[in-house]
């Protein structure tokens, strides 16, 4: 008799950035926290260290890119600018790393400034 689930997938696939995950985000001037959703449907999201939203794709096994935009507000609240968030990561189980370019702009569209990040993060959930 042959087993009828050899050379299949697992259910949950491990290679898929899917789901929560608390990263150090490091730049030029230094380190912070943020967290990260990614979901099934290609939607990546950043939830702490600021908030924005935009898409992850994969680069095939291991590899995936995502790109999110973050708004600036001034103290009012209004709209000064926003952060262009691109990073392409190569996961590893439970783990990622990436780097990319995050590029700022002012509210007008005029980049003021293309910072080079890299990002080192742990699954937290599902």
């Amino acid at each position: 008799m042959s087993d009828s689930s050899a050379g299949r997938l697992p259910s949950r696939v491990p290679l898929s950035p899917v789901g929560t995950w608390t990263a150090r985000v490091r730049r030029p001037g230094g380190d912070s926290v943020g967290s990260f959703r990614f979901t099934a449907w290609g939607h990546a999201l950043l939830t702490v260290g600021g908030v924005g939203a935009g898409r992850w794709s994969s680069l095939g096994p291991g590899g995936f890119l995502f790109r999110i935009t973050e708004p600036v507000l001034d103290a009012d609240g209004r709209c000064a600018g926003w952060v262009d968030i691109e990073q392409h990561a190569r996961q590893r189980g439970g783990f990622f790393t990436s780097r990319g370019t995050s590029r700022v702009y002012d509210a007008d569209g005029r980049l003021t400034r293309a910072v080079p990040v890299a990002v080192e993060a742990t699954r937290v959930g599902d």
